[in-house]
This record gives C-alpha cells, sequence and structure tokens, in this order.
C-alpha cells in the first residue's frame, strides 16, 4: 500500500521507511503493475533533471526496494524482466 498523502508505504501491516527517491521509483512502478520498465523509461520519470543518471543507479535503487518492501516475505514484489528492465507484481 501505498499513501501519497503521508508519503507512507506500508506492506502487510508493516510500515517501510523510504527515502524520497525509492518513493518515487515505488510509485512509477505501482502505477504500471505487471507492466515491465526499461531502465531508460524510469529514469526519464524518476530521475528527470538528473543529467547524469544511469542504469546502474536505476539497479542499485531497485536493489534499496527490494531489500525493504520484499525483505521477509515469501512473494517477492519486484521482478527483473530480462532484456527489458524492472516491474511489480499486481
Amino acid at each position: 500500500m501505498l499513501d501519497l498523502m503521508r508519503h507512507e508505504a506500508r506492506r502487510g501491516g508493516r510500515r517501510i521507511n523510504l527515502t524520497t527517491r525509492e518513493f518515487a521509483l515505488l510509485e512509477f512502478l505501482m502505477r504500471n503493475p505487471d507492466r515491465p520498465l526499461s531502465r531508460t523509461h524510469i529514469i526519464t520519470r524518476v530521475w528527470p533533471d538528473d543529467a547524469v543518471a544511469t542504469n546502474n543507479v536505476v539497479d542499485t535503487y531497485i536493489h534499496y526496494l527490494r531489500e525493504k518492501i520484499d525483505s521477509g516475505s515469501s512473494r517477492p514484489l519486484l521482478r527483473t524482466v530480462r532484456g527489458v528492465g524492472y516491474a511489480i507484481r499486481e
């Protein structure tokens, strides 16, 4: 669950502390459930003003999100789509 007004994320009733950028990335993924998003597309939407953002930045932030939202869960939400990018399960 993502509460845009309170800037909070929860999974299974557990509050997840996210940085502003992690929250923006999660919001973008959640607005496009089950849709594979390329790293380039993610960069243009989550890092629009950062000319030095690279694919590695996306990979790093996906890693941070996985540690925070998938930790302790038997069903991971974030998935890698080989040759495309990333998607979040609905």
